[in-house]
């Protein structure tokens, strides 16, 4: 028994540990790599296909914090990233029809998808309540949601440089001031929990 609970201790540690933005350089590698290297219409449908999956993954972080959090704050900030973000996705795939008459293109959202797995893994192993045993759930998400936030903002700034569209670009502005101001919120509230 007393071996299962260090055992645990110690997985949970090093989930936490690996969440860390600066312990991974940012989950979105190989997604930022080929939005560099694309230009125009490309460029278009692989940012908003890629943001698609990200926020995907956002709202499925969220929803999972909502199960097990009693903190207030931590519960308001997910239903937000739940409704704005499912809003966002919206807006993308309504786009990518509208402008381009593609459905979210399946490849991006499988590299993106890929990029995101270890540290979805290891916010999603955190968020997860066992019984008998106080977790930190919330600090878990915020620790989670922090470098995911990065990502977006860092595609996003790339997209300021490389959209075609103005729409595109106010987006890409709009979830870059929305994130930071979030990101700058969770640092705060991790110095009180």
């Amino acid at each position: 028994m007393i071996r299962t609970i260090v055992a645990l201790t110690l997985a949970l540690g090093l989930a936490l540990a690996q969440t860390d933005h600066s312990q991974h350089g940012g989950m979105a590698m190989q997604s930022m790599a080929v939005l560099e290297k694309l230009t125009g219409k490309d460029f278009d449908i692989a940012y908003m296909s890629m943001m698609i999956e990200h926020h995907k993954g956002a709202v499925e972080m969220a929803q999972a914090v909502l199960k097990v959090s009693k903190d207030a704050r931590i519960r308001k900030a997910a239903q937000e990233i739940i409704a704005v973000q499912n809003k966002e996705i919206g807006q993308l795939t309504a786009w990518l029809k509208a402008w381009y008459g593609v459905a979210p293109s399946r490849m991006y959202m499988d590299m993106m998808k890929s990029d995101m797995k270890p540290m979805m893994d290891t916010a999603m192993m955190s968020m997860q309540a066992m019984p008998g045993h106080a977790m930190p759930v919330d600090r878990a998400f915020l620790e989670g949601m922090i470098p995911h936030h990065q990502d977006a903002i860092d595609m996003s700034d790339l997209a300021l440089k490389k959209a075609t569209k103005p729409e595109l670009k106010q987006f890409a502005q709009q979830v870059m001031a929305v994130q930071r101001r979030e990101i700058e919120q969770y640092r705060e509230w991790l110095k009180s929990l």
